[in-house]
């Protein structure tokens, strides 16, 4: 028995396969950028807050503030 391709309406399987391929390489490479962009933001979040609780950490020993 022939499977149905899934299709609906009464373009042809091999137009809807082209669009549908160059749909998803367009989406993937958003979702990649997307995905970049934010492990970036995220790691300058971590990077400022580590920087931010040792000068806290610095002030708040006296031994190491008598330093600043």
């Amino acid at each position: 028995m022939t499977e149905l391709p899934g299709n609906v309406g009464f373009a042809s399987p091999i137009t809807e396969r082209k669009l549908s391929s160059t749909r998803n390489v367009a989406v993937e490479l958003l979702a990649t950028v997307a995905l970049a962009v934010s492990l970036v933001i995220a790691g300058t979040a971590v990077s400022i807050g580590m920087a931010r609780a040792q000068v806290l950490h610095a002030a708040s020993h006296p031994r190491i503030s008598a330093y600043w």
